[in-house]
């Protein structure tokens, strides 16, 4: 374990929680809403829960471990 590649794990995790923060706030109430409007005429689609998991996974789970793989990587292309 390089400090690089935990430096870009952090970073990563960071950008990835900024990414959840934005979405609950900005996306979700519009999604949410519309999925509620939708249930009248049976045409709602994927579930606003479902969404929400989905970018919780990619915001916790892989982006910092995309940052970790590239902080690893860019150590190695260094020197």
């Amino acid at each position: 374990m390089s400090f690089a590649a935990l430096t870009g794990a952090l970073v990563f995790l960071v950008l990835g929680l900024i990414e959840l923060a934005v979405v609950k706030r900005a996306f979700y109430p519009a999604f949410r809403w519309r999925y509620e409007a939708a249930k009248v005429t049976q045409s709602q689609g994927l579930k606003p829960s479902t969404l929400m998991a989905l970018v919780k996974f990619q915001s916790l789970i892989l982006m910092p471990v995309a940052g970790y793989l590239l902080g690893g990587r860019m150590t190695s292309m260094s020197g």
